[in-house]
């Protein structure tokens, strides 16, 4: 019995060389398939969106081609096969539900039909997206069929956190490493996807991070305009308590929205009058949806972090070489007080230590707003 296959396969024809700012690992991963020396295990690791798993599926593409010997040609039969997602020797697994969580059924499935020779090539491919979503029933009963591998199959582990996988299961899986994107590479890859100007593509770029799923977001997301509203308000000179006081309504909102997402998937009620007591699943939803308002918060701080530093390396340096917010240009102000502005920076940083605690995220934002307003 083949393992449900969870996600969407990629349908875009790219080979190797259309994965940009990664030489260092494809150069590995054409070594492999040159040289047909085919570990058990694979482990991309590096952060989120800069293209493990388009590596991922090109490197499978690549194994199952017959026309080049270190790359995909695209045209044949397989890569055709691979692109649209219909080739039966390659699984591709990933977290479920609003919890995001690989459960051990699946591996076992995994498992059981790794067990079988594959249907149409000499190496079966699984690629299990977000490893480190595996329970922990599902890595011990991973880490036996690493123990003892078929000889025929490939897993190819995506992560972006590897320190939440086994120790035993990293060591059984040879590691490569994917690094952030440069900035230009972000930006083209922007421009080529929405008409955003080259100023707009270049900040969003270089707020991002080197991940193309990040800047995604910003794009996409109302996180920047929400901070830069709350920015302007305290340099115009507006009450900090009192922009604090919508900042704290957006927060609730935030929190309602992400909740009723997470608890309408499941159909669990989220009123607060209910007499019924909560049940393991509704608290775990309820944990998983904190876990996301958590990480909005997050976002937003990385956003004041970067224009606040603006600030000050604008200041310093007197130009605009090194800035994140290189569309807002205009709105940095010529000289800033370089010890108030670093004590600013460091009431960030604490205000991101504190939402990492789980502390009042309210009272956290009125007390960095004071800061930010002096």
């Amino acid at each position: 019995m083949r393992p449900a296959v969870h996600g969407e396969p990629v349908t875009l024809p790219m080979s190797f060389k259309q994965i940009q700012d990664q030489d260092v690992a494809i150069r590995l991963l054409r070594g492999i398939v040159l040289q047909g020396r085919m570990p058990n295990g694979l482990l991309f690791w590096g952060p989120g969106g800069v293209g493990k798993r388009m590596a991922a599926h090109e490197f499978a593409k690549a194994l199952n081609c017959g026309e080049i010997p270190d790359d995909a040609c695209d045209v044949c039969l397989s890569c055709r096969k691979v692109d649209h997602g219909n080739f039966p020797d390659i699984l591709r697994i990933s977290p479920t539900g609003k919890m995001r969580i690989i459960k051990v059924d699946v591996i076992k499935e995994v498992n059981e039909s790794a067990a079988y020779r594959p249907f149409e090539s000499n190496v079966r491919v699984v690629i299990i997206e977000d490893a480190d979503r595996m329970n922990e029933a599902a890595q011990n009963h991973f880490l036996k069929t690493l123990e003892e591998p078929p000889s025929n199959t490939v897993f190819i582990l995506l992560t972006e956190r590897p320190r939440f996988l086994l120790p035993t299961i990293r060591s059984r899986c040879q590691s490569v490493r994917f690094g952030s994107l440069r900035t230009e590479t972000v930006a083209s890859m922007l421009a080529r996807r929405a008409e955003l100007s080259g100023e707009t593509c270049d900040s969003l770029a270089a707020l991002s991070g080197g991940s193309m799923a990040r800047a995604l977001q910003l794009m996409e997301t109302n996180r920047r305009e929400t901070v830069m509203d709350v920015v302007r308000r305290l340099a115009a000179g507006e009450n900090p308590l009192l922009v604090s006081e919508g900042y704290g309504a957006y927060i609730q909102a935030t929190e309602k929205r992400i909740t009723a997402e997470v608890m309408g998937e499941k159909g669990v009620q989220v009123s607060e009058e209910s007499d019924e007591e909560d049940s393991p699943e509704k608290e775990e939803l309820e944990a998983h949806a904190a876990g996301l308002v958590r990480q909005e918060m997050v976002e937003h701080l990385k956003l004041f972090d970067a224009w606040y530093r603006d600030e000050f390396v604008h200041s310093a340096s007197g130009g605009p070489r090194f800035n994140f917010n290189r569309d807002l240009e205009n709105q940095l102000p010529v000289r800033v007080d370089l010890d108030k502005h670093a004590e600013k920076l460091q009431a960030i940083s604490d205000a991101w230590k504190y939402i990492e605690r789980n502390m009042k995220k309210q009272r956290i934002f009125r007390d960095l707003f004071f800061v930010l307003a002096s």
